[in-house]
This record gives structure tokens, C-alpha cells and sequence, in this order.
């Protein structure tokens, strides 16, 4: 298997809702497995701030408005199956949701915040009367790295010592990797527009979501789609979407833009899946230099400008000018704060497709943004790199901050 199939296999994933309570939900799944009898287990999870944050208010797919990582806790216990990955939920339905609730009232389940892990980070612990069992997931959100039982680890892995497939470690071996994708690894890329896709057009075709603008133009309507896309996701739609980086929003932000600029210009299936291949890796790159979750929105810190430099490449860019579009993403939208998962992350991907649509022409027309200006430096390696100086020098105080107030 080859290079790339391996990394889109591992960053270009479904995901049923939030990736954070999905990780929840896998961990819990995990390790009730371990028990033969699981009515009487008692359940805590401790989670990263990061974690914590972004699985507070989100929905539970299926569960009609039903959110936080505390019910998705509960919900695993009840129905969650870890064969099923990040979509360990998906055999659940509103009928759990009252026992759910129960156990939690009961004080069954429980969710603390471990304040100096940040990143993505979950401990599991299942106990009855009889025995007692753990799982870790740290990393990525679907990376198991230690199961315990009874004392005894039965399974270790050292996310150091076996790393994960590395994102890109360079802009050239991402054009190099573009050029020469296979059919297969083409048709993965797609993929991810299409199911991306389906769940804004899902979204539309219901009543109880409203059309937001006139659509009068390619631009708005990138923006509505990732506005309706996020939005069904955030609110517990039970629909897989593709996410990317571990995030479903960045999947989007990603992947619409790209292919409904594709459609727009009637590209080829081909040019717009090496559009898409493109900003799945641009997306790795930037996430591989800022860290998997951070104070700042993934979707655009990362998915926006790699949807530029997808958008331009479609367009007939340059190099130079694919760098420069996802350079001009990161001129806007730098220090845009995540406050956590939600509804209304919705307008922040649809600003985010927005914005990588006008940075791409920015770009192409040679106004896009000139080196060394704030936090944009000499080249895109340098600007990442001084984003995350101020990320993780500059915002640890912040992100406490936000997480009392939503904690309150």
C-alpha cells in the first residue's frame, strides 16, 4: 500500500457527529468490552482540556438534540460498539436516551477534565463489583494506545515509538504526491466531497432548516453549504460526514469548496479529486505544525487554506500562487478562537469555505497577501510556526478562560 493510501485511510475518515464525543463513545466501547457482564459497570472518563471543551454542547447523532460527551459516555455504555470505529454510536437510537439520562443521574457515568493534558487525550475506566478495566486514546481520536485489565495491560502502544502515517514534510511532497495519486486513492478524495456533499443537500431538502442568503453566486453558495453541512453534524443529524485532520467541520471546510468549485468550472473527476488529494494533505502539513487540537478553529487555521490551495490548483494556479492563497487564509482568519463544538461552529466553516474561495482568487489575481506582515512570515512554514508560538505560548490562559465560562 502505498504512501498516500495510507495517510488518507488514516486522515480521510467518516465520522458519525463530533469527533470528540465519538472518541468518548469508542474508549467507553472499548473497554466494556472487557467485562462479560456490563448492567452494573460504573464508567469514568477523564479528557484533555481540548476534549473536554469540544464535547461539551455538541449533539448526539440520532438523538434529537441530545449533546455532551457525558451522554455519549452513557449511550456507549448502553449501545456503543468499538468495531465501528468513530462511528461507534451509530446502532443507537432515541429509545436509550431515558436510560442514558439514568445512569448519569445515578451517578454511573461520569466525564472529568484533566487541566494539564491538552490535545487529544481520553481515559476510560469501567469497574463493578468484581473487576476493573481501562482504555486510552491518545493522539488521534480513534487511536487506541493502552487497554488495562485488572491490574494487568494487555495491550500498549507507544504513540512515539509507533507513530501514526507522518503527514507531508514538505509543500513539494505534497505537489509530488497530487501528481502521482492512483485511481484508488483518487476515488477516496472524491469520496469525501460526495458524502460531504449529501449532508448539506440532506440538510436543505429539511423544513426545519432555512435557506441563509440568496444564492447568487459560487461563493455563496460554498458558504451555504458548509453552513448547512456543520450545522445538521453539530445539532445530532445521524449521518456520517468525511472529516479530516480529525475533524469533521475541517472535513468539511475542505472538501465542499473544492468540489463545488470543481463542478462550477466543469473540471474533470480526476482534476478535482488531485484538488481534493491536495488540500487533504495541505490539511495534514498545517495540523502535523499546529498540533491536533489547539486554542484556534481548525477549520480556519487549517481546512480554509488548504481549500484555497485546492480551489487555486483547480483554477490553474502555480505553485507559487497555491502557496500564496492558503498564506492570504492564514493573513484572515488567524486567531479565530474555538469556544468549543456546537451549532454554531456552522457559520465559522461557511466563513472559512468563503474565505478560501476569495483567497484563491486573491491569489491568482496577484493581490494576495505580501510576506512578512503580522503574523504571515517568508513562507508558509514560517507563518505556521509563528501561529503556534502565539497558540502555545500565548493562549494557554485563554483557553482556561473559555472553559470555565462554558463550564459554568
Amino acid at each position: 500500500m502505498s504512501y498516500l493510501q495510507k495517510f488518507l485511510d488514516q486522515e480521510v475518515v467518516p465520522a458519525l457527529g463530533c469527533t470528540e464525543p465519538a472518541a468518548v463513545a469508542l474508549a467507553v466501547a472499548k473497554v466494556k468490552e472487557l467485562f462479560d457482564e456490563v448492567t452494573d459497570l460504573e464508567v469514568e472518563v477523564k479528557v484533555s482540556t481540548n476534549v473536554f471543551k469540544n464535547g461539551m454542547y455538541v449533539g448526539i447523532p440520532g438523538l434529537d438534540g441530545e449533546r455532551g460527551n457525558q451522554l455519549a459516555a452513557a449511550l456507549s455504555l448502553l449501545c456503543g460498539k468499538s468495531k465501528y470505529g468513530l462511528e461507534a454510536l451509530k446502532d443507537c437510537s432515541p429509545a436509550y436516551s431515558e436510560r442514558a439520562k439514568e445512569l448519569i443521574r445515578n451517578g454511573k457515568v461520569k466525564v472529568t477534565c484533566i487541566t494539564d493534558k491538552e490535545g487529544v487525550y481520553l481515559e476510560a475506566h469501567a469497574k463493578n463489583s468484581s473487576h476493573k478495566g481501562y482504555c486510552i486514546i491518545e493522539g488521534y481520536h480513534d487511536m487506541i494506545t493502552e487497554i488495562g485489565f485488572d491490574g494487568k495491560v494487555i495491550f500498549k502502544k507507544d504513540v512515539f515509538i509507533e507513530p501514526a502515517i507522518k503527514a507531508p514534510e514538505s509543500i513539494n511532497e505534497i505537489f509530488k504526491l497530487t501528481e502521482t495519486a492512483s485511481p484508488v486513492e483518487l476515488k477516496k478524495a472524491y469520496k469525501s466531497y460526495e458524502i460531504n456533499k449529501e449532508m448539506a443537500e440532506f440538510a436543505m431538502n429539511r423544513r426545519d432548516y432555512k435557506c441563509l442568503g440568496a444564492e447568487n453566486s459560487i461563493e455563496s453558495k460554498i458558504r451555504r453549504y458548509c453552513i448547512e453541512a456543520s450545522g445538521a453534524r453539530m445539532s445530532g443529524v445521524k449521518k456520517p460526514i468525511m472529516s479530516t485532520g480529525g475533524s469533521g467541520n475541517q472535513g468539511i471546510a475542505t472538501a465542499i469548496p473544492v468540489g463545488l468549485v470543481g463542478e462550477k468550472i466543469r473540471a474533470s473527476r480526476e482534476k478535482v479529486s488531485k484538488a481534493l488529494i491536495l488540500s487533504h494533505l495541505f490539511v495534514g502539513f498545517i495540523k502535523a505544525k499546529l498540533g491536533r487540537l489547539t486554542p484556534t478553529c481548525g477549520a480556519a487555521n487549517a481546512a480554509a487554506p488548504a481549500a484555497a490551495a485546492g480551489i487555486t490548483y483547480l483554477l490553474g494556479g502555480s505553485k507559487e500562487q497555491i502557496i500564496n492563497a492558503a498564506q492570504t487564509v492564514l493573513a484572515g482568519a488567524t486567531g479565530m478562537l474555538c469556544d468549543g463544538a456546537k451549532e454554531s461552529c456552522a457559520f465559522k466553516v461557511g466563513f472559512s469555505g468563503s474565505l478560501a474561495f476569495s483567497s484563491a482568487l486573491l491569489a491568482l489575481e496577484g493581490r494576495g497577501v505580501k510576506n512578512n506582515q503580522g503574523l504571515v512570515g517568508a513562507s508558509i512554514e514560517e507563518t505556521l510556526e509563528n501561529i503556534k508560538t502565539v497558540s502555545t505560548a500565548g493562549m494557554p490562559d485563554i483557553e482556561n478562560v473559555i472553559i470555565n465560562l462554558i463550564a459554568k
